[in-house]
């Protein structure tokens, strides 16, 4: 995966160099014509499906995370040729025979994928230490001075053409991940050249490169029944677009493909506009990327490739609240597996796909083809809507069993997609209010609501709820952000997954937040801040609510983690109930480097007497 830019790879990358010619733009497509006149035409089967399954699967895999008895403790197993520093002769005479692929049956990994509720795979027929699971014919794939050939399916087979024929026979689409990095090949551009440094003075042949890669995209598109999607990685601000040589490939490959779709990794940066579909990298965009489609490939335990060590498997909850959550924000989840040497999928992967597809046996019609939530955030969940539905996902369920919907429009009917009950909707100046049912031994969380309405949904401002341990959660999510200098939410990137979406930029104390809260019960509360200390970043915050008024400082720290700040206490009184919805407002009174602190949430936590 796109690993430059992490920063503790810097002194691994000490001898990085590019020699392709700088580009401080791109243009989308190259100016290719063909991609933009057809873009709604290929993407039509893409914004249907909504879940996929990314699949890592290499020479890397015979390791394991492992390397001469040592374990790399990095959660990109399919790193191991770098993290370990092993020159590409000695690795593949290490793993190749250990990559044997005798427990592979493309057949169950398709069926896998069906049960799970995935509509397509994406699986690596090369990543970037060059070895390929197709039988590629370009010369150097067949035979080379480095590490004898880059062909790595056993004798007889073509392990990503059994791939491909499997997920096509269940009637799902099928791409490949394709590296543009070569950490082998004499003439890729330099970027881990102490693995294998050419000899003294010689100068690598970029155009011989291109024209590699060239021909083995052209072998993909053309040897294998079909290419849905041509998922690259990965590219720099100097090393990009024209570098890999994309006007002659985008022209062919149209051509060859003219249903394809292409990613954004031919250029810069996983957000950027070009290609057909942006790619977040084990995060969730704040506010999804409007104006593009996109998806976020996510991993079930840390790493891609295979790692026999890394057991930090993530839990059913944690991973539909990603899943969800993506799809809410108008993307697709792309959920990687990354099957060991022999072709095994591990068991705990098989266990939350098995899980997910039960989920998704109830509840699809809330995935398949919906469109982004209309509301900016809710407290309990997510939303997502379809012409005349709107879908509510319902993963915490509030203290009064009743979830509130910052809804004008009329709701006809309500009920839970998992039986046809009909449930209570009122009305009130802040929106519907829907029961739950009572009853949940029979539905598997997340629980998903469906509500008819008429014409397109009337949104009003939300309110946050109490949880059903009485505390009330303001999140940045659901925080209104008031100003014009910057201030914003700054999410989790690619090497902080678990990083809390965060109001951040706040430079000028003219600027403020506030959140809308609908009381449920009265009392004094504590005031808990979670906000991430900085070294040079500091200031002063004033917390307005009713009556209240709680000062505090942010200190300067160089933790680098979140922490919580418990900051005074505030009260609400039993008047606050009837309130319609009762304001607390965060201020700035000082800065001090330049912004405040980055700010995740503010907790009320009753005070029990």
């Amino acid at each position: 995966m796109n690993l430059l830019k992490k920063i503790t790879l810097a002194t691994i990358f000490t001898g990085l160099s590019f020699c392709a010619n700088s580009q401080e733009t791109s243009v989308p497509y190259e100016g290719v014509p063909g991609w933009e006149s057809t873009k709604k035409e290929r993407l039509e089967w893409f914004r249907e499906a909504r879940f996929g399954m990314f699949i890592h699967w290499g020479l890397y895999s015979a390791a394991g995370g492992s390397w001469d008895g040592k374990q790399y403790p990095q959660h990109y197993a399919e790193w191991i040729q770098a993290w370990a520093k092993v020159e590409s002769k000695p690795y593949a005479q290490v793993l190749k025979p250990k990559f044997t692929a005798s427990k592979f049956d493309a057949n169950a990994w398709a069926s896998l994928a069906e049960r799970a509720g995935m509509k397509y795979v994406i699986i690596t027929s090369r990543h970037h230490e060059g070895f390929s699971i197709f039988n590629s014919q370009q010369p150097y794939s067949v035979h080379n001075d480095v590490t004898g050939g880059t062909n790595i399916s056993p004798a007889g087979r073509d392990l990503y053409g059994e791939v491909v024929n499997a997920f096509r026979t269940k009637g799902l689409k099928a791409g490949a991940y394709y590296s543009l990095l070569d950490w082998q090949h004499p003439d890729s551009y330099e970027g881990l050249s102490y693995l294998n440094p050419n000899p003294t003075g010689y100068k690598p042949d970029h155009e011989a490169y291109k024209k590699y890669l060239y021909g083995q995209i052209k072998e993909l598109a053309n040897n294998y029944g079909g290419l849905d999607v041509l998922w690259l990685d990965f590219s720099s601000k100097k090393h990009q677009g024209e570098s890999w040589g994309t006007k002659q490939i985008l022209t062919d490959l149209i051509t060859w493909q003219p249903q394809i779709i292409v990613n954004n990794r031919f250029w810069d940066g996983l957000e950027n506009k070009n290609g057909d579909i942006g790619t977040p990298e084990k995060y969730i965009p704040p506010t999804g990327l409007p104006g593009m489609d996109w998806e976020v490939s996510h991993t079930m335990n840390e790493s891609y490739g295979y790692s026999a060590h890394d057991q930090n498997w993530k839990s059913f909850d944690k991973m539909m609240r990603l899943f969800i959550e993506t799809v809410s924000k108008g993307g697709n989840f792309l959920l990687n597996v990354g099957p060991d040497a022999e072709g095994a999928i591990p068991p705990q992967a098989t266990k939350l796909l098995t899980e997910i597809g039960h989920w998704m046996d109830v509840n699809h019609d809330a995935i398949y083809g919906s469109e982004a939530s209309p509301f900016p955030a809710l407290d309990w969940g997510y939303c997502t809507q379809k012409a005349g539905k709107l879908y509510f996902h319902v993963f915490d369920i509030p203290a009064n069993g009743k979830i509130e919907i910052p809804l004008k429009s009329p709701i006809m009917k309500a009920h839970p997609l998992a039986s046809k009950k009909i449930l209570q909707v009122t009305n009130g100046k802040a929106g519907k209010t829907i029961q739950l049912p009572k009853d949940l031994h029979n539905i598997k969380m997340p629980m998903v609501i469906v509500a008819e309405i008429e014409g397109m949904p009337i949104i009003l401002e939300s309110q946050v709820q109490t949880q059903k341990d009485g505390r009330i959660i303001l999140t940045a999510n659901n925080a209104k952000l008031v100003g014009t200098n910057g201030i914003k939410l700054i999410g989790a990137h690619t090497h902080d997954p678990n990083r809390p979406n965060a109001i951040g930029a706040w430079s000028q104390t003219s600027d403020h937040v506030y959140w809308d809260i609908k009381v449920q019960r009265p009392g004094q509360y504590k005031v808990v801040v979670n906000y991430l200390p900085h070294q040079e970043k500091s200031g002063t915050i004033t917390i307005q609510f009713g009556n209240n008024t709680v000062p505090s400082k942010l200190e300067k720290d160089k933790n680098g983690k979140f922490i919580d700040l418990e900051i005074g206490q505030v009260e609400i009184s039993q008047q606050a109930i009837g309130e319609t919805a009762v304001r607390l407002t965060l201020n700035a009174q000082t800065i001090e480097g330049g912004a405040l602190p980055e700010i995740s949430s503010i907790s009320l936590v009753p005070i029990q007497k």
